[in-house]
């Protein structure tokens, strides 16, 4: 198995700390970033307007919100695969995908892409996570999330589940707060795109946050903390952001603590939606739907109420700390990687840092393909030559103002201070590409871009953070111009400029074999 920690486009018993408390005045103060020429979308205006309500109902899919479903015999059965069932089956739209965006006059942005296909893939985001809480409120993100699809004005908690029910969108409905962003989510056949617009916008609208939903809610807390510490690829993440930004912007959890218990209530989450979910500050998305569709079921579910106010806020920069921590667990393996200071979103950086990414690869003792044979350093230098080594993979990931760009590896916990030297040693490495490896390495990345954009979910959360983030959109064609363009230079400036920036390492399970923090650093000069 080959671990993931989130990248671009794409990987608590003692602890110890001895770097992650040093000054920031220890920091080095980074060289300006070179911004990247990715396009800036034009956004047109969609004006609020008074409708008709009945001629709006009007336009709404037949749709039974209560429904008593009884035994019958199957009609279908014995129809082969080849036969279609549909009355009449819808006729195809051969039009060329195109990005389209809008913007209602309350400041929200709205984009969209259709690629014809049936079921189409929504998503809400809003600039609001860990990053934005402050020390009487630490865990509200997570708070809000555990509080989505509950009751609103419109609809009940439990008329809002029974809809989804009825829609086959109750397993796709979601709603996740990471350190930068929260976004909800929904796929559904593309003709109930009217019914779930507004489900979701009302849920940053109008939540009622009932006393007995949000006391259900909290037991969420211990639930979600228990499976962070169970998931050794999710806690060495967690650590990660922990010791590079400490007790900073990006190192804090976007997983609530049984801290946050004493303030899991209703004026603690009103009180944030109220200094961050103003409709400027979110971006409403959706893959296989009409553009004109979904900027207009967006006016309409806000045109009638007043949206929360944009309220200035300070945003403190993230700080990049570095440092060393760890976590010992009763464990036969150990989780470590190492982490250095990477390229925030919309940098001319990014393209270099994730060829980099990609030469390093992923690798795993237990399965090889084409990124094992043909790219990836850590699949030669280190699964290959190291029995013990169960799993390691390259990670970058990139946020609005900084990033994180590292390896992460799985050993047997009597070697792992020998994988944890080796995977310094083969960072440190970065700094000499050969021709052909950027060569294969520029066609590998390209590859997995293009594919990924053939992917509703990938394509609509890459279209909702970019704009969210950076105001601007790269689709995969705009990025490989970008990834042609680099050349040896440019990548080995990249790779000495990460190797610069102070280690960040961290370290769960079984860690009794680890060397220290200077061991490790050393390793890297």
């Amino acid at each position: 198995r080959v671990p993931m920690v989130r990248g671009l486009r794409a990987p608590a018993a003692a602890a110890r700390r001895h770097g992650a408390a040093a000054g920031a005045a220890a920091v080095k103060a980074p060289a300006p970033p070179v911004a990247s020429t990715l396009p800036v979308p034009t956004f047109s205006e969609v004006k609020f307007k008074k409708e008709d309500v009945e001629q709006v109902m009007l336009e709404l899919p037949e749709f039974n919100f209560y429904e008593m479903k009884e035994d019958s015999p199957n009609p279908y059965k014995g129809t082969t695969m080849d036969r279609s069932i549909l009355i009449s089956p819808p006729q195809p739209s051969l039009v060329a995908p195109k990005l389209e965006f809008s913007k209602l006059e309350n400041g929200l942005k709205v984009a969209s892409i259709d690629k014809q296909g049936l079921t189409a893939s929504l998503g809400l985001f809003v600039s609001a996570g860990s990053r934005f809480e402050t020390v009487a409120n630490l865990g509200v993100s997570n708070m809000v999330s555990m509080m989505a699809y509950r009751s609103t004005a419109h609809l009940s908690h439990l008329r809002t589940v029974k809809t989804l029910e009825q829609l086959g969108a109750n397993s796709t409905a979601t709603c996740i707060a990471g350190r930068e962003e929260t976004s909800y989510q929904v796929s559904v056949l593309r003709e109930f795109v009217p019914l779930v617009v507004p489900l979701m916008i009302g849920n940053v609208l109008f939540p009622r946050l009932l006393p007995w939903e949000v006391k259900d809610a909290s037991k969420q807390v211990k639930v979600e903390r228990a499976a962070l510490a169970g998931d050794a690829d999710a806690m060495v993440n967690e650590m990660l952001h922990k010791a590079a930004y400490f007790n900073n912007t990006l190192g804090q959890s976007p997983v609530a603590s049984e801290r946050s218990l004493a303030y899991f209530n209703q004026d603690t989450i009103r009180s944030y939606l109220m200094d961050h979910f103003a409709p400027e500050r979110m971006v409403l998305v959706g893959v296989n739907v009409a553009h004109s569709e979904l900027a207009k079921w967006a006016m309409r579910s806000f045109v009638d109420y007043n949206a929360i106010p944009l309220k200035d806020r300070e945003a403190a920069k993230a700080v990049y700390m570095g440092g060393d921590l760890r976590n010992d667990v009763n464990s036969p393996f150990c989780h470590a990687a190492l982490g250095l200071e990477s390229v925030p979103w919309g940098q001319a950086e990014l393209a270099p840092v994730s060829l980099l990414r990609t030469i390093l690869g992923a690798g795993s003792a237990n399965s090889k393909g084409i990124s094992s044979d043909s790219i990836s350093r850590l699949q030669k230098q280190i699964i290959e030559q190291n029995p013990y080594v169960e799993s390691c993979a390259a990670f970058n990931t990139s946020y609005s103002d900084g990033g994180l760009f590292g390896v992460y590896g799985v050993s047997q916990a009597a070697k792992s201070g020998d994988m944890a030297i080796s995977m310094a040693k083969t960072l440190k490495s970065l700094t000499t590409v050969s021709a052909d490896e950027l060569a294969i390495a520029k066609a590998a990345l390209k590859v997995k871009m293009f594919r990924d954009s053939d992917d509703d979910l990938k394509l609509m959360k890459d279209l909702g953070q970019q704009l969210l983030l950076t105001g601007t959109y790269g689709s995969a064609s705009d990025f490989a111009k970008m990834i042609d363009a680099v050349t040896p230079a440019q990548l080995t400036a990249a790779a000495t400029k990460l190797l610069s920036s102070k280690l960040t390492f961290v370290a769960h399970g079984d860690n009794t074999a680890l060397p220290h923090y200077s061991a490790i650093e050393a390793a890297l000069k």
